[in-house]
């Protein structure tokens, strides 16, 4: 395959290596102009939140019309087994669309705050919640169409305009989302898609925006900060994970197994929250979950996604297939046992391999410590809980972990324990779909929340109003100072909060000496 021609990109389909289709590199130019249309269309505020709900509503008529086709090209673009598409990309797109109906106008509407001080009787307090303006994201590849579309679908149901960059390994994902809201009938300039690389990438990030959303590497976030650091532009980071399963004693075998090998190998492993570290508390049953993970694992069915048969497709390109291969290679001679797979699946032309079950494995491994994003389970056998729990939390991300067993309450009784942003019990990965759940993590996972009202929140300007209702000259805590105003705060300070009830009633009596003295400069009286 040639090259791509200078200032452009290219989408390679996975499996097949085909050429999908060239763009040119959005310049910094055209992301200004993309920029200043999305504030444009942003100051004038066509849609009001109703008319917002009733476009996302036909947005979603939209996409239940169109799943077939939309799923077509998400697999042929990244790979992804058909079923995948329709489960965790489409899905919980749709549900965030009814999430958002449902849910929007109540979140979105004033709150009164209520004062505990009876000083501030008078007060009424509200919380109001604005659209903060032009909303950027940056979006990955491995789900491009259920991550940004959650995005955007949050960032204009509280009112902001988009401009929206996708990977450039996804590109017709992301025209096809930006034909989406066009015609569900938003306003020209609501979103805006800027096609290109990282260059592109740094254009947007540089620009004038309210926040930006960005899931990718752990190095893109750093970029990213960098970025942003003149305009003190507010993030949202979502940058990987190391994601640990324990798998505690009592844990059901065949359950466990199924749920693990799917949770590893999903979307080939190329899942921020795949499980990529087992922890395996040694007992009765160890030896036979083992293999029964192995067993499970061999039966997957690898190959070109659009057979409908297939389990797993291909990594997205040769420098994934490479890292992939690299870190199993280093596994292998530092010790590392491979019980199933191992290798590149050259003969299915595109970028394939083998799904991997390792044992003996280590922290010292870079398999155990960094990303992998790719279709490897390592399995390590420890001795007690508190091993597990330790080497779970021995990691520099944070985003999600499982705990696996018969035992509910004592699963739940270990959550709090792990240093992460989710944890499941018994289940994986799957709460990414569902909108009512907030998504992030800690460490080097990220920054914030997405999704849930969490999500919401961060896309709004949450104003404080404060109206005073009460009539006269000024307010006890104005001017003019003296004597008499010490005597009114001081006297309040303990009336409200004395430690003893002797200091309260002293507090009572210079509070009240201070209202009634004509001349607030006097001298108080002396407790």
């Amino acid at each position: 395959m040639t090259t791509p021609k200078q200032g452009s990109i290219r989408s390679v389909s996975p499996q097949s290596k085909e050429l999908l289709g060239e763009f040119p590199c959005a310049t910094a130019g055209d992301v200004s102009q993309a920029v200043a249309t999305a504030w444009e269309t942003f100051e004038i505020g066509a849609l009001d939140l109703k008319a917002r709900l009733q476009k996302i509503l036909k947005l979603r008529s939209l996409i239940a019309s169109q799943a077939d086709e939309i799923a077509a090209l998400i697999s042929k673009e990244v790979g992804k087994p058909l079923a995948e598409c329709y489960s965790a990309e489409i899905t919980g797109v749709l549900d965030t669309c009814v999430w958002l109906c449902q849910n929007a106008p109540a979140l979105l509407k004033p709150t009164r705050i209520k004062l505990s001080n009876p000083l501030a009787r008078s007060k009424k307090c509200f919380l109001n919640y604005e659209p903060l303006g032009v909303i950027g994201i940056v979006s990955p590849w491995n789900f491009p169409f259920s991550i940004p579309m959650c995005s955007i679908l949050t960032a204009v149901a509280a009112g902001n305009t988009v401009v929206f960059k996708p990977s450039e390994k996804s590109s017709l994902v992301g025209l096809k989302i930006q034909q989406l809201f066009d015609l569900a009938g938003f306003p020209p300039g609501t979103v805006n898609i800027v096609l290109g690389d990282r260059e592109t990438g740094k254009h947007l990030s540089t620009s004038k925006l309210s926040r930006l959303l960005l899931t990718g590497s752990v190095k893109a976030g750093q970029n990213i900060v960098q970025q942003t650091a003149t305009n003190l532009t507010p993030l949202t980071l979502e940058l990987g994970g190391k994601d640990a399963a324990i798998v505690l004693p009592d844990a059901p075998v065949e359950f466990t197994a199924a749920g693990l090998v799917w949770g590893a190998f999903t979307n080939a492993g190329q899942a921020c929250a795949s499980i990529e570290r087992v922890y395996l508390v040694r007992g009765p049953k160890t030896e036979a979950l083992i293999a029964a993970i192995v067993d499970r694992t061999r039966k997957l069915v690898v190959g070109a996604p659009e057979n409908q048969e297939v389990d797993m497709g291909p990594l997205i390109d040769e420098q994934q297939l490479e890292k992939v291969s690299g870190q199993i290679a280093e596994a292998k001679q530092m010790g590392a046992k491979v019980l199933f797979g191992g290798g590149k699946l050259d003969h299915l032309n595109g970028y394939f391999h083998e799904p991997t079950v390792l044992t003996d494995v280590h922290h010292g491994m870079t398999i155990m410590k960094e990303e992998t994003f790719g279709p490897v389970l390592p399995l390590m056998v420890v001795e007690s809980l508190e091993e597990a729990i330790r080497l779970a939390n021995d990691s520099d991300f944070g985003l999600t972990a499982s705990i696996w067993s018969s035992d509910l309450r004592q699963a739940q009784a270990i959550a709090p324990r792990l240093r992460v942003g989710t944890v499941y019990v018994n289940e994986c990965i799957f709460s990414h779909a569902a909108p009512q759940l907030p998504w992030g993590g800690l460490k080097l996972s990220g920054i914030g929340r997405s999704h849930s009202h969490l999500g919401l929140m961060d896309m709004v300007n949450i104003k404080n109003t404060n109206i005073d209702t009460a009539k006269g000259n000024g307010r006890l805590w104005w001017y003019p100072y003296g004597a008499g105003a010490i005597s009114v705060m001081k006297g309040g300070v303990q009336l409200l909060h004395g430690a003893t009830i002797l200091s309260r009633v002293n507090g009572l009596g210079n509070f009240v000496y201070g209202l009634v003295c004509g001349n607030r400069k006097s001298n108080p009286p002396t407790p």
